[in-house]
């Protein structure tokens, strides 16, 4: 079993990005992996609570899906509008899921 972690830059709503990147994720946790998403910059639009969105589906599969908080901020995802199961990180513990909790990182962009 492999710890790997996708990281996503840009916004998963254009073209088939999102439906793409959960394919993956989901072929990877199907093979026994721990699979992550961390979510920076644009990408974190899929964060807004309510929409329909890889967060949703990443985490019925049981997939941690995190989101840096200074990107949501920016991008007006605060408080309640973000949803529930997203695991909002700072740029410090972003920097210690990639080194750390995870043996691959992807970049997703």
């Amino acid at each position: 079993m492999k710890k790997v972690l996708y990281i996503a830059t840009k916004s998963l709503y254009a073209g088939a990005a999102q439906k793409t990147l959960l394919d993956i994720v989901k072929n990877q946790k199907e093979k026994g992996n721990e699979v992550g998403i961390l979510l920076i910059q644009d990408s974190t639009l899929a964060c807004w609570k309510g929409g329909q969105s890889i967060v949703a589906e990443a985490a019925s599969h049981g997939i941690e899906v995190y989101a840096v908080e200074e990107d949501l901020k920016a991008r007006g995802i605060i408080g309640d509008k973000v949803h529930p199961n997203v695991k909002q990180v700072n740029y410090d513990q972003a920097i210690n899921i990639i080194m750390d909790k995870y043996e691959k990182v992807n970049t997703w962009c």
